[in-house]
């Protein structure tokens, strides 16, 4: 019996589209494991069952509300809220020991979008907040600016260096300097 020709050709062909079908089948599992990394890699952890506290945070500028001539800018008039709530208290999810106040605020205000500026100071020991809101520290006199109470309490020491456990209450409220 003599070969034919073209079934040897029909032959090499059908292996080539199959050696070409598996490299197509590992390279688009290659893309779907590296996907799904990179999506997996892009949302939040989940913590262990029980681990997640709430915390409740607002923000407030009641001093400002009650005295906007203090203002060194008219301009700022406009950030101020009539009822001096920047912030209603919200609630938030965080990781005992792990969540500070700082990454807590920073949270809010960005998801209520509202402006918030920060630096990191050694004078402070850690993330100093000089605006929220567009109101920054002097913008209510020399000894105006932000300060921040957990559970009615005035730490001495920046937001980012106390850590939550859950349950707290933070708020941070704008002081003004009636001194000028």
């Amino acid at each position: 019996m003599k070969n034919n020709p073209y079934s040897a050709k029909e032959e090499l062909l059908k292996n080539k589209k199959y050696r070409i079908m598996r490299i197509a089948i590992v390279v688009m599992a290659i893309f779907v494991v590296v996907l799904s990394y990179f999506l997996k890699k892009g949302q939040p952890s989940a913590a262990p069952k029980g681990e997640m506290q709430t915390v409740t945070i607002e923000i407030r500028c009641h001093e400002l509300t009650e005295n906007p001539e203090l203002l060194a800018d008219d301009s700022l008039k406009g950030y101020i809220p009539d009822n001096g709530v920047i912030i209603s208290p919200k609630e938030y999810q965080i990781r005992p020991g792990v969540t500070t106040v700082f990454q807590i605020t920073q949270q809010v205000c960005m998801d209520e979008d509202v402006q918030f500026e920060y630096e990191g100071s050694s004078l402070f020991g850690g993330n100093y907040i000089k605006g929220i809101n567009y109101i920054y520290e002097f913008s209510a006199g020399k000894e105006s600016g932000w300060i921040y109470s957990v559970d009615g309490e005035v730490p001495s020491y920046a937001s980012d260096k106390l850590k939550l456990n859950g349950g707290e209450k933070i708020v941070w409220s704008y002081t003004v300097s009636h001194d000028g």
